[in-house]
């Protein structure tokens, strides 16, 4: 089992920063993307999964792992539990992309579907799952998150002179890990999140300096845009992140065309939302570099096609 987690380690990759550039946009600042779009299974979900197998007793494994999750997260635990030929469970919302249940069917989990808010019931704690299975919360594993951190680890030493980073913010796990990886690096470069306008609670949160909940609305940025933001998530977010950038479905949609005919990149609505929140923050001019994180790639066709063109 070591050596199948050793390998499944060797197969994350190390993603360059790449210049974002439009001359006719005329940005006052320069945008670097980080494409964790290109890691295996199409986003940065990789990292935090090894990262949590590479620091669990082999013999927990061996019961299998669990996660609630819209479809990136899926597939990196299917995909590592299929190569570890230990049982998986993924409790999936009825309303995911056909594109991702697909996927985490090829990899041999077992998929529970249920409403979006029972989904969410189990992020919060509310209900109790089966014991028998391994759950990774997708914010609240420490192992999970050291995974994430990486992420920041390799912005600071390809680019020691950033200003600014954008994460885009689900449930949490992505801001936490990369956020607190980048203010121990350097307190000074200024940590952003994004959400889409369809989904802000965090935004809202910060405003009301408290936890709160919004009005849900979905949409095709399906792997951010949470109801709420957990207590735990939001009081360690608030002492270290700026602000939270709400973005809209046109500027996301906007974002998608640009990373794929100027980069070649094809993302899903999470990432883009990074890249609009970036643009908007280059047009202020108050700093000049800015990273965002390319979350992930899995976008269904159709909604890509409809975006894009």
């Amino acid at each position: 089992m070591k050596k199948i987690i050793s390998k499944l380690s060797s197969l994350i990759l190390r993603t360059p920063l790449i210049p974002f550039n439009l001359p006719d946009l005329m940005l006052a600042s320069n945008i670097y993307l980080k494409p964790e779009n290109l890691q295996i299974f199409g986003s940065y979900k990789i990292r935090g999964i090894v990262s949590v197998l590479q620091e669990s007793d082999l013999d927990s494994l061996q019961s299998g792992l669990s996660a609630a999750s819209a479809g990136n997260m899926a597939q990196a635990i299917a995909f590592s539990a299929q190569q570890l030929k230990i049982p998986c469970r993924i409790y999936v919302p009825e309303s995911a992309p056909q594109t991702k249940m697909l996927a985490i069917q090829k990899l041999g989990a077992e998929i529970i579907q249920l409403p979006y808010a029972d989904i969410w019931k189990i992020v919060r704690g509310d209900i109790e799952l089966p014991t028998d299975r391994m759950f990774i919360h997708p914010a609240f594993n420490t192992s999970l998150l050291k995974g994430y951190s990486i992420i920041a680890h390799e912005i600071i030493e390809e680019m020691p002179d950033v200003d600014a980073i954008v994460i885009p913010f689900g449930v949490g796990g992505l801001s936490l890990g990369v956020g607190h990886a980048i203010h121990q690096l350097n307190p000074h470069i200024a940590i952003y999140t994004c959400e889409p306008e369809t989904a802000s609670p965090l935004k809202t949160s910060l405003q009301l300096n408290k936890p709160s909940s919004v009005q849900r609305i979905p949409s095709f940025v399906d792997a951010i845009g949470t109801p709420e933001v957990l207590p735990q998530v939001f009081h360690q977010l608030a002492a270290i992140v700026k602000d939270s950038l709400v973005i809209s479905l046109n500027d996301i949609k906007q974002a998608l065309k640009h990373l794929y005919f100027n980069n070649k990149l094809v993302c899903e609505g999470a990432a883009a939302c990074s890249l609009a929140a970036a643009m908007q923050l280059a047009k202020l001019g108050k700093y000049q570099k800015i990273v965002c994180i390319l979350s992930g790639g899995n976008i269904d066709t159709n909604v890509f096609k409809e975006s894009i063109l």
